[in-house]
C-alpha cells in the first residue's frame, strides 16, 4: 500500500469533518425546529412531512458515515465517502428540479446549497480516495 494515501491529508480531513458534522447538526436542529429552520426557503415541512423526514434523517446518517469514514484509511472509506457526495449531490437536484416545476418554493434551493458543495467536495475526495489498478 501506498505510504502516502494511509492517511487522508489534512484538508480533506478537514472537509470530512465539517461535512459530516454539519448534517449532523442539520439532523438535530432539523428534526427538532422545522419551522425556524426551512419555512423561510420554502421547503416543504407540513404534514405528512415525509420528504422533509427523510431527508433530514438520509442527510444526518450521511454525515454521521462521513466521520467514521474520516477515521479509516482512504481506500477503506472512499466508497462511503463518494456515495454520501452523490448523496449530497442529489438532494441539492431534488429541491432544484421541485422548485423548477413549481411544486415547491422557487427559493427552496437556497437551502440545499450546503449539500452540493460539501456534496461535490466529498465525491471529489472519494474518488481520490479510490486505489487505482
Amino acid at each position: 500500500m501506498d505510504d502516502t494515501r494511509a492517511r487522508w491529508s489534512f484538508g480533506e480531513a478537514t472537509i470530512l469533518r465539517a461535512a459530516g458534522f454539519t448534517h449532523l447538526a442539520l439532523l438535530v436542529f432539523g428534526l427538532a425546529a422545522p419551522a425556524t429552520i426551512f419555512a423561510p426557503w420554502g421547503v416543504p415541512f407540513g404534514d405528512p412531512a415525509t420528504f422533509y423526514r427523510f431527508g433530514v434523517v438520509a442527510l444526518g446518517v450521511l454525515g454521521l458515515g462521513v466521520l467514521r469514514a474520516a477515521r479509516r484509511p482512504p481506500p477503506e472509506g472512499a466508497l462511503l465517502v463518494e456515495t454520501a457526495g452523490l448523496a449530497m449531490l442529489a438532494f441539492f437536484f431534488v429541491l432544484l428540479a421541485d422548485a423548477m416545476a413549481h411544486r415547491i418554493a422557487s427559493r427552496a434551493p437556497v437551502a440545499g446549497v450546503v449539500d452540493l458543495a460539501f456534496g461535490a467536495a466529498l465525491f471529489r475526495i472519494g474518488r481520490r480516495g479510490t486505489p487505482r489498478n
